[in-house]
């Protein structure tokens, strides 16, 4: 699904002159919270709501969950404080040290870079991040306490896939809360840490891609 997203993001933003691919997203992304800040807040609202529903609406046939929309439509959304309150619990969770050494082997057991090339490093990195997604759902959002309950069923969404989807659509209304991308921000870093990921080196890429 997330493929599918960002394939969708790469094309329309071509089409706007930048490069299709991660470094033209988050030159994108960066000048559009430039321009945002000056712009009206009815604006702003009126962009964030958008993003949330498209993300809502591509959970919603993704994972062929039609009455999705409706049921949140119906059921309202969920305050600030909540949210933050799962996140917090998610934040944790990333951050158990089983999860940290099950992220740290696997990614130890991936294909590692044959040569220096870029190319070579780019599909190293593309599969350890492929190994932190899936582990962050099997082991963070959906593995199964003593109790036989997970993170998911914990926070009232239900069992296995269909509620992890319900739980990400929830949550989309508040995908901006600065301090919940704050708290899952250093956990998914120490994640990064542990798969082998160096960060800073990414970075430096990007702003040598963006300024070529």
């Amino acid at each position: 699904m997330i493929q599918t997203y960002l394939e969708t993001q790469c094309h329309v933003i071509s089409l706007l002159g930048y490069k299709p691919n991660e470094n033209g997203i988050a030159l994108y992304t960066q000048h559009l919270t430039e321009a945002l800040k000056s712009s009206a807040p009815e604006v702003q609202e009126k962009l964030r709501v958008a993003g949330r529903d498209t993300y809502r609406m591509v959970l919603s046939g993704a994972f062929d969950i039609p009455n999705l929309i409706e049921e949140q439509e119906k059921n309202g959304e969920m305050s600030v404080v909540d949210a933050r309150n799962i996140m917090h619990k998610v934040s944790l969770r990333m951050q158990d040290p089983e999860v940290l050494e099950k992220v740290a082997k696997r990614c130890a057991s991936t294909m590692q870079a044959m040569n220096d090339s870029v190319e070579a490093k780019q599909i190293e990195v593309a599969a350890k991040h492929t190994a932190v997604q899936q582990i962050m759902v099997t082991d963070v959002y959906l593995k199964e306490d003593g109790d036989g309950v997970s993170l998911v069923k914990e926070c009232g969404f239900g069992d296995g896939e269909e509620g992890y989807v319900k739980m990400q659509s929830v949550l989309a209304e508040h995908q901006g809360d600065p301090l919940i991308n704050q708290n899952v921000g250093s956990a998914m870093m120490k994640l990064l840490q542990s798969a082998g990921i160096d960060m800073g080196e990414l970075q430096k890429q990007a702003q040598q891609a963006q300024s070529a």
